[in-house]
């Protein structure tokens, strides 16, 4: 079965077989995607988890398209907000001395790549940036975003995945100068 007759056959008779043989495919490369992000295979594995979670709640939204690239959203997304988080709340020992520790996300080269990130978003055409925000900041859907801005869900989709390939060559681009 395609994933398409997968989410159909779950959603219309609540098989869970169908949910598990989606999570079996793309476990592996939710998880590639998630440690990327995070850099530590214990919360890599807990953001895939989260990822499938929010999935199933969400299933019913998924307007087809390519199921891998709306699952890698979601994760990314859970892995940035837990980065984002950890930035904003360090953990605190008794000794009252901040400590971050591998499974926060934490290391200097992350925070470097944030800001990276940040500056990298700070260049895009102001509609690109607002499609960004409306994305991962303000978790909006693509047809939602589509509406707000007289797009089409489908244009909204290809054009945060041309974003994002941008952004990642600009990162690459600053990562080596």
């Amino acid at each position: 079965m395609n994933d398409q007759q997968l989410i159909e056959r779950f959603l219309k008779t609540g098989d869970s077989r169908a949910f598990e043989e989606i999570v079996r495919r793309y476990t592996g490369s939710v998880f590639s995607k998630v440690i990327t992000v995070v850099k530590d295979e214990d919360t890599a594995k807990d953001l895939v988890q989260q990822t499938f979670i929010k999935a199933y709640e969400r299933l019913d939204c998924w307007k087809g398209g390519s199921l891998g690239a709306w699952l890698h959203t979601i994760a990314v997304h859970l892995a940035l907000n837990m980065a984002d988080k950890t930035r904003r709340h360090p953990t605190v020992t008794l000794s009252g001395k901040e400590e971050t520790t591998a499974a926060d996300g934490y290391s200097e080269e992350h925070e470097a790549r944030l800001k990276l990130m940040e500056h990298a978003i700070s260049q895009l055409p102001e509609r690109d940036r607002e499609i960004i925000t409306l994305f991962y900041y303000k978790e909006k859907k693509a047809d939602e975003i589509g509406k707000m801005l007289g797009m089409t869900t489908s244009n909204v989709l290809v054009k945060l995945h041309r974003i994002r390939e941008q952004l990642k060559k600009q990162m690459e681009h600053g990562n080596n100068e």
